[in-house]
């Protein structure tokens, strides 16, 4: 397989993930609200979870071609981003997704609606994974944001839209912020992987537009 089809692979990958991915976040913000029994044992929470369990699947398999496209220029900031949004989206977008499927709505099937937050609370052993989740979220996105506007491979408005991402993350955490508005950053940083995937599609045009740096070229020569 030639790299450019498996640039363009990755793209697709990263175009169908993330769109799978902001629908199970509308799901989940517009009409997932509440944690009763009929919320998390119901259909649509169900298909919802599947969607999303999808889509970040497909987008951990894109992931390492975004990556691998501007891997020379991007530096060790771009492979620390580049491992930390990977893990981010293994713990959030399959582990969560995963589990609602699998364990908490047969947990809820058969427990009283008054114990129904139990089903609903992770067990005290995730506890780590997801504080280095939400730490690697934090510093994931800066790291590959920055990475992105310097190695000038992708269109740098895929770096600015990672950074409004993450001020938008930081925001969720005030107080009076609306519940509804809580999936927004993670609906605009799925818009930049959109970005990063669409560029992925045509390869050859990042390579006129940004062309390799002369050692590499030298190296490839060589």
């Amino acid at each position: 397989m030639s790299t450019t089809t498996s640039y363009r692979l990755s793209g697709i990958a990263l175009i169908a993930g993330s769109v799978l991915s902001i629908t199970y976040l509308l799901i989940q913000s517009l009409f997932l609200n509440g944690n009763d029994l009929a919320t998390i044992t119901g259909s649509l929470s169900m298909i919802s979870s599947a969607i999303g369990f999808i889509g970040a699947v497909l987008v951990l398999l894109g992931l390492p071609g975004m990556y691998a496209r501007q891997a020379s220029r991007a530096g060790i900031l771009g492979l620390l981003g580049f491992l930390f949004v990977w893990y981010v989206t293994l713990a959030q977008g399959i582990l969560i997704p995963f589990s609602t499927v699998t364990i908490i709505s047969q947990m809820a099937a058969h427990l009283v609606p008054q114990t129904v937050a139990v089903a609903s609370t992770p067990p005290p052993a995730w506890g780590p994974f997801f504080i280095v989740s939400m730490v690697g979220e934090i510093l994931g996105v800066l790291l590959l944001a920055i990475a992105t506007l310097r190695a000038k491979v992708f269109p740098r408005w895929i770096g600015w839209l990672l950074i409004v991402t993450l001020v938008g993350g930081l925001v969720n955490f005030v107080p009076f912020f609306p519940q509804a508005l809580q999936s927004l950053p993670g609906i605009i940083a799925d818009v930049a992987i959109i970005g990063f995937g669409f560029a992925l599609l045509r390869p050859e045009r990042l390579e006129r537009t940004h062309p390799a740096p002369v050692n590499v070229e030298a190296e490839a020569r060589a």
